[in-house]
């Protein structure tokens, strides 16, 4: 059972990683709804007299080959990272959590073959699915969001299963079923509920990789079709100039660390707090 949410919030509060998490992550976000009021620029301003330039005080964090200003790429960038972590992760959560729900209610063959099905999506890398979605109807945020997606499907899946049938176990299952409680009653009201607590760990982490696939994505070129800047391409575009600006470089790497760290460190907060049995496991 999901501990009630003044307790959760109150725990997190208190714990240092989870401030931090917590504290980085709602900077991307106001840097990211509010990016039209705080970028010094616009994102696709050339200043022909300042091209890959160092760290200035008209650029904060210099510009690129093109002379646009680096923190309003940087910025506008957070809008696409956010946009994909929770847009892929909300997807696996959708698709994963209802199929591992069915699996345990139903069982038997539709048990056995959604989590075959599972299996034969684990073997396909979310980037090897982006690239052919790209290939197949081009590159765009949709189809990044698709690919991270459903790579955390099975993970979402399996997740919910594995919890679920500890769940449906216990005695106040079997005395709803007793009472002639529904499949669908019983799977909503009772197994959900107390099966929930390790899929918001999971979907936490979830935003994490998604952050860090969509930069991976946008690297070799099957993510968010330019102009439009993502933390990826940022770090495409700067690679031929790691050596004459190295600051090219470093400041996207550090902003998708930052925030792929906050993620970890956010969700392994949740753990320790939604499953204390978990506490101080060394993995």
């Amino acid at each position: 059972m999901i501990p009630r949410a003044d307790t959760v919030a109150g725990r997190l509060l208190r714990t240092p990683r989870a401030v931090f998490g917590m504290a980085v992550i709602l900077l991307v976000l106001l840097g990211a709804v509010f990016a039209d009021a705080v970028m010094p620029h616009l994102s696709e301003d050339m200043d022909f007299d300042n091209l890959l330039s160092g760290p200035t005080w008209l650029h904060l964090l210099g510009t690129d080959q093109l002379g646009r200003d680096t923190l309003s790429r940087l910025i506008l960038g957070s809008q696409v990272a956010l946009q994909v972590s929770v847009g892929a992760v909300g997807l696996g959560v959708v698709i994963g959590v209802p199929l591992g729900l069915v699996s345990v209610t139903i069982g038997g063959w539709v048990d056995d073959a959604i989590m075959r099905v599972m299996d034969a999506i684990v073997v396909f890398p979310s980037l090897l699915v982006a690239v052919a979605l790209a290939a197949a109807i081009g590159n765009s945020l949709g189809t990044v969001i698709v690919a991270i997606g459903i790579a955390n499907v099975p993970w979402l899946a399996r997740i919910t299963r594995s919890q679920a049938l500890g769940v449906r176990s216990l005695d106040f299952v079997a005395a709803a079923e007793a009472a002639g409680s529904s499949r669908i009653k019983i799977m909503l009201r009772h197994i959900l509920p107390n099966a929930i607590a390790p899929v918001i760990v999971q979907a936490t982490l979830g935003m994490g990789y998604a952050v860090l696939a969509e930069a991976a994505l946008g690297f070799i070129g099957v993510g968010v079709t330019p102009p439009t800047p993502t933390w990826g391409n940022m770090l495409q575009a700067a690679f031929p100039f790691l050596e004459l600006q190295p600051a090219l470089s470093i400041a996207p790497g550090v902003a998708i660390f930052l925030l792929v760290l906050a993620f970890n460190l956010l969700g392994d907060a949740l753990r320790d707090i939604l499953d204390p049995r978990l506490r101080g496991v060394v993995r």
